[in-house]
């Protein structure tokens, strides 16, 4: 843009997310004001007005504004709307970028344009170097919220072969929602490559490095990716006190911050299975038990014994499986709620400024590309082939894993789940008796129409 000025634009929090965005927002040329609820003199970034509190840059800026908030998700988000709407009027816009929870986002929208104030829930994904240099970023809202802003999100968003990594994917609360599957296909991947490590390390005996070797190997190829080349890095970092691997001197208790329960809670209650996410949550929670493991510690097996390129292969299956998994929750919510998503689209924005950016996202981009109304990914004929081939490998990874006592939770429940979408006729016949024995629920059966109960011969 040249550096010249292309429109006033205001920011609210100035944490680490908030203060590259208006860095970047500068750079674009934007005449950038910020304010920081918890900050009432926070230092100026260059090329951006500093005001003491959110109603002095409400004042600051002429209707119809635009304002930007990058607080907490939850009540901070409510405190900062309730600040801004007695200066806002009729034709302003309210911009969420934080992490906010979709449901909450379609309660702001709704309360908000009873006041004539448009909202717009945005789902930005990068971390700081994402919001500094280009992010991927997911809008939610009104074709009409989404035009008024769509200078602003794609100033800040990345580029992919020329075109911005920023999409309106949905209505109301569509671009959290879309936030929210990403951060769960995050967790996956993220288990998943530490299982891998896990198994070369603790199994096989190789070093830190000679594993980093490994990921980078891989990285070049097929699972090319933003977190498997940050996790051959860290396991390449020296302690810089011993000089002995950081690793080795880090908590293994993972935190998390509440997106990974959200979907695992709305893909229940969409009917959508996500073992790959939902046992990534879990491994983070069972890391926390610390005294109850440390009471528990038994050590598993080592001494060579998973194949390198076999665990590749396990690595790959969960990653489609991850990424299945996750579209899939997308497309039971749009169902639900009435909103046409684009999954080509979606594909696209990811491949460049969001954490789960990888070589893996071209094919998925070009299946959704082939058959806009793929049912699931998997019945896409290129992925199910690169799934097949890697089968085998994946199998032996997981048996072996298994066998060694070394838990791999992701690895074996991803296989679990795609030998479950290929089996024909699976155990639940017998699952549907039982519950009809004890609880009169019902039969349905494959020979005719309608609910049925059987004269189960008693033999308790």
């Amino acid at each position: 843009m040249n550096g010249q000025p292309v429109g006033p634009v205001g920011l609210i929090g100035l944490g680490t997310m908030g203060r590259a965005l208006v860095e970047a927002l500068a750079r674009a040329g934007f005449a950038v004001h910020a304010a920081d609820p918890l900050d009432p003199a926070p230092d100026a970034p260059d090329g951006v007005t500093v005001h003491a509190g959110i109603g002095e840059l409400a004042a600051a800026l002429q209707p119809p504004r635009r304002i930007l908030t990058m607080v907490t998700a939850g009540d901070p988000v409510d405190a900062v709307i309730d600040a801004l709407k007695p200066a806002c009027a009729t034709g302003d816009l309210l911009i969420d970028g934080g992490n906010s929870f979709f449901r909450d986002t379609v309660r702001r929208e709704a309360a908000l344009a009873s006041d004539g104030i448009g909202f717009l829930g945005v789902g930005i994904s990068g971390g700081e170097e994402g919001a500094r240099n280009g992010a991927s970023v997911m809008a939610g809202g009104t074709d009409e919220a989404f035009a008024a802003a769509e200078d602003v999100l794609t100033a800040i968003a990345a580029a992919h072969d020329g075109a911005p990594c920023c999409a309106h994917v949905g209505p109301g609360g569509a671009g959290h929602f879309v936030k929210m599957v990403h951060n769960g296909i995050e967790y996956a991947l993220m288990q998943a490559i530490a299982e891998a490590h896990f198994l070369l390390h603790a199994g096989n005996g190789l070093s830190h490095d000679k594993v980093a070797a490994i990921f980078r190997d891989w990285n070049e190829g097929p699972l090319e990716s933003y977190l498997l080349g940050i996790a051959a890095a860290v396991l390449e970092t020296p302690d810089p006190d011993t000089g002995a691997p950081l690793l080795d001197r880090l908590d293994d208790r993972a935190g998390e911050s509440g997106t990974g329960r959200w979907i695992v809670s709305e893909a229940m209650a969409l009917g959508v299975t996500v073992p790959s996410i939902m046992e990534a949550v879990a491994a983070r929670n069972i890391s926390g038990q610390s005294e109850i493991r440390t009471a528990l510690r038994e050590e598993g097996c080592s001494g060579s014994v998973i194949a390198p390129d076999d665990v590749r292969a396990a690595l790959t299956g969960c990653t489609v499986a991850a990424f299945a998994q996750g579209l899939s929750v997308i497309a039971a919510a749009a169902a639900r709620d009435g909103w046409e998503p684009d999954f080509a689209d979606i594909a696209r924005i990811w491949r460049k400024g969001c954490i789960v950016q990888g070589a893996y996202l071209r094919d998925i981009e070009a299946a959704f590309a082939r058959a806009t109304g793929l049912p699931h990914l998997l019945m896409d004929k290129k992925i199910s082939a690169t799934v097949a081939e890697a089968v085998p490998g994946w199998r032996a990874t997981a048996s072996a894993a298994l066998s060694a006592g070394l838990p791999a939770p992701v690895i074996s429940a991803s296989l679990g789940w795609y030998d479950s979408l290929r089996t024909g006729r699976l155990w639940t016949a017998l699952v549907q008796a039982q519950r009809d024995y004890f609880g009169r629920h019902g039969l349905r059966r494959t020979d005719r129409d309608g609910v049925f109960h059987a004269d189960w011969k008693k033999s308790l």
